[in-house]
């Protein structure tokens, strides 16, 4: 399974469950409930409240929180 594969699942977990997760890049961290998912963005809902649009290409890495 390709990371991005491996990255949608987590992020569709997240979706799905309500439950947070950690993205990481390579000089920041966002954590939030993803909101939406598409082809080539995620969308996060922080947990301020704010939403986050972020590209799959840019992410590092996932971890559930």
């Amino acid at each position: 399974m390709s990371e991005s594969n491996v990255f949608l699942v987590m992020l569709e977990s997240s979706k799905q469950e309500q439950l947070p997760v950690h993205i990481y890049f390579s000089c920041h961290t966002v954590r939030g409930i993803v909101a939406q998912i598409s082809a080539s963005v995620v969308e996060l809902r922080t947990d301020d409240g704010h939403r986050t649009i972020i590209l799959l290409d840019k992410i590092d890495a996932v971890s559930a929180a």
